[in-house]
């Protein structure tokens, strides 16, 4: 199961912007790895591609003043910091952006994260009008229940 978590957009947008929230997985970030600008730019975090471009360049000076292994392997601390911190850094943002943070869904994938946590706060999310305008269809009832055996599943 995964992890998400949930970000409420901030209340002066507009007046059902609960509707609107954002789940962001606890998991790494590999595009972050493999490509860390582009990842950057999508995410929109500007001051930190400024920061990553300004830590590459210092350390392609560095190899080219003393081109020596060690110095070398210094290339992947960007990639690897943005591999394992990079959602956090998104969660930043969005904090800093007037995001509020409300709650932790876990669920199998992301649809099933948005479901879950839209059940579970019908009332918050201003949803409730519409569900009362849209009853739940009637569950069918079957002619046929097979039997449980006893203590297969226990109460």
């Amino acid at each position: 199961m995964a992890i998400y978590s949930v970000y409420l957009p901030p209340e002066q947008s507009n007046k059902k912007a609960a509707e609107h929230f954002r789940l962001l997985r606890d998991a790494k970030a590999p595009l972050a790895l493999i490509f860390p600008p582009l990842w950057l730019a999508w995410h929109r975090l500007w001051v930190e591609l400024i920061v990553y471009f300004a830590i590459v360049l210092g350390i392609s000076l560095l190899a080219a003043w003393k081109p020596l292994p060690p110095v070398l392997y210094l290339s992947a601390i960007p990639g690897l910091y943005l591999l394992l911190e990079g959602n956090e850094l998104v969660r930043k943002k969005l904090e800093r952006a007037g995001w509020r943070f409300a709650g932790v869904v876990d669920a199998q994938n992301l649809e099933e994260a948005e479901i879950k946590f839209v059940l579970e706060n019908e009332g918050q999310l201003n949803l409730a009008d519409e569900t009362r305008n849209h009853p739940a269809a009637p569950k069918p009832s079957h002619a046929f229940s097979a039997p449980v055996p006893a203590g297969l599943f226990p109460e």
